[in-house]
């Protein structure tokens, strides 16, 4: 079938790979399949570095809704298009006007547990709009039961998922980046990869930091990711005077080379209104890393507790270093939990089982 993916955000992150990595596996799968970003977008960039066609679009604000969907309806009735599936709130919107007067039916993919319908807008793109929803976790199709009213009939969870490298890349990987960062053989390296905002829970992870550091020294956290709050975690750093074991790489777009280079992963997501299904911890389980996270929105999926990992509650600092020491202490156990953790991924939450997925709620749209 001929699809459209839409994101409308500025930012790279993980709903954007997300559109990329299915994006991808559906043309693998034998479909026709082209990304509409803002132009200049990353996301259109690596589109286009993997042959994949691309169809820039200026998303702009709330009031400009109609005329971005009219551009789209033009697209979906040039390209003869089957199934148009958005990624973010704006797109959202104007995917669902786009579909009007068209044999296209519209896919929404919801990524954040946190409800969708704030306007009068909204709810008109929920109930009449929508053709099926993609939820990444439970706790999304909850919210969006619960508060948004939408009918458990037209929502689908399908985990995200991711692919792999093989394992002479990552070895190779491993040693080139730990070299970059001049990290010697025996230091404990704990990855973290998240936006800097609020939800991600950055500040309680510094302070997880300061506690593993007083019995371990010899541990390094690299942080990667921008966001608003940077300057603000910068400072606690300094606060903790724990700026020797952690460092702030900003946004990086090599993730795959740097992922070896962690010895485990570490998460510290604090509002379950927020987080739905971090991509950054499947990237983790791929690369077969121990991962120690907090336990919020579909989180708990992702790690086997005391198999893969542990899990703790959010908001609390010193839970989290003990359960990071526990592993760091014992070299049985982050080889145990890293063969845990990609088993898991191999299972449950590689990418063409994701695509698979999805394909088959594109069917259950067309045949509505």
């Amino acid at each position: 079938m001929n699809i459209l993916l839409t994101n409308a955000t500025q930012i790279f992150a993980g709903g954007e790979d997300y559109v990329l990595i299915l994006a991808r596996y559906l043309e693998m799968r034998g479909h026709n399949v082209c990304v509409s970003a803002n132009p200049g977008h990353l996301l259109l960039k690596k589109c286009e570095e993997t042959g994949i066609e691309t169809v820039p679009i200026q998303y702009g604000d709330m009031g400009k809704v109609f005329a971005v969907g009219k551009l789209l309806r033009e697209e979906i009735r040039k390209r003869s298009i089957a199934i148009i599936h958005s990624n973010a709130n704006y797109d959202r919107t104007c995917a669902a006007i786009g579909a009007v007067f068209t044999k296209a039916k519209h896919v929404a993919s919801i990524h954040s547990a946190h409800s969708i319908q704030h306007n009068i807008t909204h709810w008109w793109r929920n109930k009449f709009g929508t053709t099926q929803f993609i939820a990444d976790a439970d706790a999304v199709k909850d919210v969006m039961m619960k508060e948004d009213g939408i009918p458990e009939s037209r929502i689908t969870v399908v985990p995200i998922g991711v692919e792999n490298d093989p394992e002479e890349f990552v070895r190779n990987a491993r040693a080139k980046t730990r070299s970059a960062w001049n990290v010697s053989p025996d230091t404990i390296v704990v990855g973290n990869v998240a936006r800097l905002t609020a939800f991600k829970g950055h500040k309680y992870l510094l302070q997880t930091v300061a506690e593993v550091v007083k019995t371990l020294p010899n541990v390094l956290f690299p942080m990667i990711g921008d966001g608003e709050l940077m300057d603000e975690l910068q400072q606690q750093t300094k606060s903790l005077n724990i700026e020797k074991h952690v460092r702030f790489l900003g946004f990086q777009d090599n993730l795959n080379e740097l992922y070896p280079a962690f010895d485990m992963y570490c998460h510290s997501s604090v509002e379950l209104a927020a987080e739905a299904f971090p991509l950054a911890i499947l990237r983790a389980l791929a690369t077969g890393l121990p991962v120690v996270c907090t336990k919020v929105g579909g989180i708990g999926l992702m790690v086997e507790d005391g198999v893969s990992g542990y899990l703790v509650k959010p908001e609390e600092p010193k839970a989290l270093a003990d359960a990071l020491l526990k592993v760091i202490r014992d070299k049985s156990l982050v080889n145990s939990m890293g063969r845990a953790s990609f088993e898991l991924f191999k299972i449950k939450f590689h990418a063409s089982a994701m695509a698979e997925k999805v394909e088959q709620v594109y069917l259950k749209a067309l045949a509505a």
